[in-house]
């Protein structure tokens, strides 16, 4: 495949893929608040309650208040920058900062931020440890209800930084709360990831040497369930194979994977193998195509699917129709999927019936919702006003619409973006495995002067620690998991600065094992 292949926005990526912008700006538009969203469960005790705050930055014109981040009422720490003019007697040591005293020295490895508004653009947690400040936790945005998930850290002395705002508006930083959360034992948490069987193809990944297999391996010891897609086509009501060698190729590649898998260092981590035999592009057109498609051959689809779950022993199929439109559509949809999912679970009850959606288009019935396994939620590619595309706030928001429509928020996988999304509506879209840089690209979802099909742009990924922030929220808000979009674009376990890794890492500090 050549290499621009890898950054145009194609089928293979407008599979997952909606014009979000105008989708998030209404989403954003929406009253709620943080106490609208589905709300994390904490067992351990907020280790800032009863704090007191012993320093805090003044510009000009600032009164202290950050006393309100620890205080149980609706006003808030209101930082600011007037061309950072500090106050009389305040060193201007950074934009804005507030410390507190604990009431005791305490261990935490989460912190919940409040902010109302949408003014930070760039927050930094310390401790003071071992003499001086230490960053535990650094990344854009704060917004509604931002869980910060790191490695734990035990000190009395905490300080919150502001180093960026939007203008010279204050900031309204409601609370700040901090929490030790222990691990626990959960064993229905998913964690999807889409992979095509091109790009890193599993045959010649096997090729590779022993080293290089395992490391690959590493990705399916964090992944429970891999969706195969750009495999499976359709042309004139029969299934056809977007692989080399067609069919023979697809048994050759499927093998391939299920060889590589067994390469995973932890053998009682279970994977399962998910099949994508439904995408835009049946019967040509995209969109339009696959309902006028549809309309006409949806039983012999839905028969062949469970056919095809039958021949490869797959643990079950996924949906990926982009998107009903009229009544008929959606009328056409629900009958497809009641006959694809009676057809498998009549073969194996314990078929995995999975779909991609969208938060703004479920107009399937609720019987038809219910149905799904698992609900790959598509968290991604809504920029919002800074161009940033696969936001916690932007999830949290359409999992309000989700479970507005009855859905089970267990059957929900939060969607991750390991690809970035221009900001000047290129028509080249990056890969994360491809974006340099050190130790703070962990941090940092917004890249500057990325270069990808020989152009030059800033772009919006989901950066390793949002990808455990978004793994940490839906597992301490009893969300079904996460889901990530797509292998080829991370890079590789070997390095921090995965995406996987930081799922990961996430996975590691909440749960006893995975």
């Amino acid at each position: 495949m050549k290499k621009r292949v890898w950054f145009i926005v194609g089928a293979a990526v407008l599979l997952l893929a909606v014009s979000g912008v105008l989708v998030f700006e209404l989403l954003i538009k929406n009253t709620v608040t943080a106490e609208d969203f589905l709300q994390p469960q904490f067992s351990s005790q907020n280790a800032a309650e009863g704090a007191t705050v012993v320093y805090e930055t003044l510009k000009k014109g600032e009164r202290p208040d950050a006393a309100n981040l620890v205080a149980d009422g609706d006003s808030a720490w209101t930082p600011r920058d007037i061309a950072r003019k500090p106050g009389a007697d305040t060193d201007d040591v950074c934009n804005a900062a507030a410390e507190l005293l604990l009431k005791q020295s305490s261990a935490f490895n989460t912190a919940l931020i409040e902010e109302t508004g949408d003014e930070v653009q760039h927050f930094r947690l310390q401790a003071y440890v071992g003499g001086g400040w230490q960053t535990v936790y650094q990344s854009e945005k704060i917004e509604a209800l931002r869980l910060c998930s790191f490695d734990a850290v035990e000190t009395d002395r905490v300080r919150l930084v502001i180093d960026k705002f939007r203008g010279t508006k204050p900031a309204k930083i409601k609370s700040l709360k901090l929490y030790n959360e222990p691990a626990r034992e959960v064993n229905d948490f998913n964690v999807t990831v889409y992979q095509r069987l091109d790009g890193d193809v599993p045959s010649e990944v096997l090729k590779r040497s022993i080293e290089e297999i395992k490391t690959f391996a590493r990705y399916y010891d964090v992944y429970n369930t891999v969706l195969i897609f750009g495999a499976v086509n359709w042309k004139n009501g029969e299934m056809t194979f977007n692989v080399p060698d067609g069919e023979a190729g697809f048994a050759r590649e499927l093998d391939a994977l299920r060889q590589i898998i067994e390469q995973r260092q932890n053998k009682e981590h279970k994977v399962k193998i998910v099949c994508t035999a439904l995408a835009d592009g049946a019967g040509g057109n995209g969109h339009t195509g696959v309902n006028v498609f549809m309309a006409e051959h949806w039983r012999r689809v839905a028969d062949q699917m469970v056919d095809f779950l039958k021949k490869y022993d797959l643990d079950g199929l996924d949906v990926d129709w982009e998107y009903p439109s009229t009544k008929d559509d959606w009328a056409c949809y629900d009958s497809f999927i009641a006959r694809l999912d009676d057809g498998m679970k009549a073969f194996k009850p314990d078929a995995v019936l999975s779909a991609a959606l969208s938060a703004w288009s479920l107009g399937m019935s609720k019987e038809t919702l219910a149905r799904f396994d698992q609900i790959q939620y598509m968290a991604y590619d809504g920029n919002d006003k800074d161009g940033y595309q696969s936001s916690l706030d932007q999830a949290q928001r359409g999992l309000l619409d989700f479970i507005g429509k009855g859905v089970n928020p267990k059957r929900i996988n939060i969607g991750i973006a390991a690809y970035g999304r221009p900001l000047n509506s290129a028509p080249y879209w990056a890969n994360w495995r491809d974006v340099q840089g050190g130790d703070d690209l962990y941090w940092h979802s917004m890249q500057y002067n990325v270069t990808a099909g020989d152009q030059l742009f800033d772009a919006a990924f989901c950066a390793p620690a949002l990808a455990g922030d978004k793994t940490a929220y839906a597992l301490l808000s009893g969300v079904g998991g996460v889901m990530v979009f797509r292998l080829a674009c991370d890079k590789t376990m070997d390095d921090p600065n995965s995406v996987a890794c930081g799922i990961e890492n996430a996975l590691k500090r909440y749960l006893t094992k995975w």
